[in-house]
């Protein structure tokens, strides 16, 4: 093989750019100018349209790329693409890439799985925190310099969480809440049946029995990739099925819950509050009452973004290049079968 060329399409330094130039075994590595990630966002954000406009400008950056390490990808732009034998996606999900045909065309594609694990899991605990602590009761004391207690201050020891999904962050979250002391279920997409006291929780439940799990937590956490399966499936009967003193923790995605049936449940107090790092809409709208609730707390989808995260990205990218180039097996490829 040729030596192939590298595309970078998300944000990288100049000095990791020019450290991939560096190898000997790569052609060519480039990232799209500055001046060109403006349009190629709009592109991302037109949907379908994409495909008809084309990628303009960006054409010759991509029609040479062997690899291509990105975040997301536009709807068909795996047309503009003749020479791709491997996508990095510089992220956990591939749900960024889905309408791109990359996947669907059999382009062999890796994830950053476990890159994030560890700052998602703490922030998933933060957010625990917050609201068992009432955080934000204490910050509007401050505010406004008055000396007062705040209401129901509770601990999470002795507490339930429920972990929707046990992979790399859902498994480091299970660590994290049994050495607060609570009682740890999880749900897994591969669970077969109901088992105790293994994969490091203390119950591990299929997904037909997310209604207990649901029932029987103070803290529901979201830790699942957006997919098929999982866009909606925490709607107004599953919030409904939830204690109303439990709290809701999404670091997964906006649309694995249905917004407003949210919105209500916190309004209307089936449930107790929420920690939110993602939105359906984002950035979130302005006018979404979420940002002002008194129970909810909210961040601007960051829970994974840490100042050693690149760090980790990098090494994972170059170990799967070193294994690329020398015909190894990548690591973390996506399933075909299930994507998104």
């Amino acid at each position: 093989m040729d030596k192939p060329n590298i595309l970078v399409t998300s944000p990288m330094s100049r000095e990791y750019v020019a450290k991939l130039n560096a190898n000997p075994h790569v052609g060519k590595a480039q990232q799209l100018p500055r001046e060109l990630w403006r349009p190629f966002q709009e592109l991302y954000d037109s949907g379908p349209q994409a495909a008809v406009t084309g990628p303009g400008a960006m054409g010759p950056y991509f029609a040479e790329a062997d690899i291509l390490v990105t975040m997301g990808m536009p709807q068909g732009s795996v047309a503009w693409l003749p020479r791709l034998k491997w996508v990095q996606a510089w992220s956990a999900g591939v749900d960024s890439m889905k309408g791109s045909g990359i996947i669907e065309a059999g382009v062999p594609t890796t994830t950053m799985a476990g890159a994030n694990a560890a700052p998602v899991a703490e922030h998933a605990v933060m957010m625990m925190l917050m609201l068992a602590k009432n955080m934000k009761g204490f910050m509007e004391n401050a505010r406004q310099r008055k000396w007062r207690p705040t209401p129901d201050v509770d601990e999470l020891g002795g507490r339930t969480l429920g972990i929707v999904g046990l992979g790399a962050i859902g498994s480091r979250l299970a660590a994290l809440g049994r050495a607060f002391g609570m009682r740890v279920l999880a749900v897994r997409r591969s669970a077969v049946a109901r088992q105790q006291q293994v994969d490091g929780v203390d119950e591990l439940l299929p997904p037909s029995d997310l209604p207990y799990l649901l029932a029987q937590s103070d803290y529901v956490a979201l830790c699942v990739p957006l997919s098929a399966e999982t866009q909606g499936m925490i709607g107004e009967a599953q919030l409904r099925a939830m204690k109303p003193k439990a709290f809701l923790i999404n670091v997964a995605r906006g649309e694995v819950v249905d917004e407003r049936a949210l919105v209500q449940a916190l309004r209307e107090g089936w449930i107790a509050g929420a920690g939110l790092d993602v939105f359906t809409n984002e950035p979130l709208e302005a006018e979404s009452p979420l940002w002002d609730m008194h129970n909810v707390v909210t961040t601007s989808h960051r829970a994974g973004r840490t100042v050693r995260l690149e760090e980790r990205q990098a090494r994972m990218f170059e170990d799967n290049l070193e294994r690329f180039l020398s015909g190894r097996p990548l690591l973390h490829q996506v399933d075909s079968a299930h994507p998104y």
